[in-house]
């Protein structure tokens, strides 16, 4: 009896795909939004990116492809993944990649800005 080698895609191969068929305006501005929130939080996921798409009217029939622009982004050396998942919500199958932004910069604190009395300076 002949054994089956039965293949199952992989998770590349679906990112591929959805990349491959999305709209390129999406994408684009997928990317975009990537990168504005690099630069505002030290760490996020697709999820958080897809919440900053809702906000514009460009769409795209597969999510998939979502997978594919963070790997771009961290090609572009934009990102990191923290090698962490977490549970998110309904869109996802269970878990996510936790990203970290390798652009952010905190802002510092008020206290670090303010600059010393009169009293405590020396004399």
């Amino acid at each position: 009896m002949a054994s089956t080698n039965i293949s199952t895609p992989s998770l590349q191969s679906h990112i591929d795909t959805g990349n491959t068929n999305s709209n390129p305006r999406w994408r684009e501005a997928a990317l975009a939004a990537t990168t504005r929130l690099a630069g505002r939080q030290a760490r996020f996921t697709s999820y958080d990116v897809l919440q900053e798409l809702a906000k514009t009217d460009i769409t795209t029939h597969d999510l998939r492809s979502i997978g594919g622009v963070m790997q771009e982004a961290r090609d572009l050396g934009l990102i990191t993944s923290m090698g962490l998942v977490r549970r998110n919500n309904k869109n996802t199958r269970g878990a996510t990649t936790l990203w970290e932004s390798r652009i952010y910069q905190s802002t510092p604190t008020a206290h670090a800005n303010s600059q010393p009395s009169e009293e405590t300076q020396p004399q």
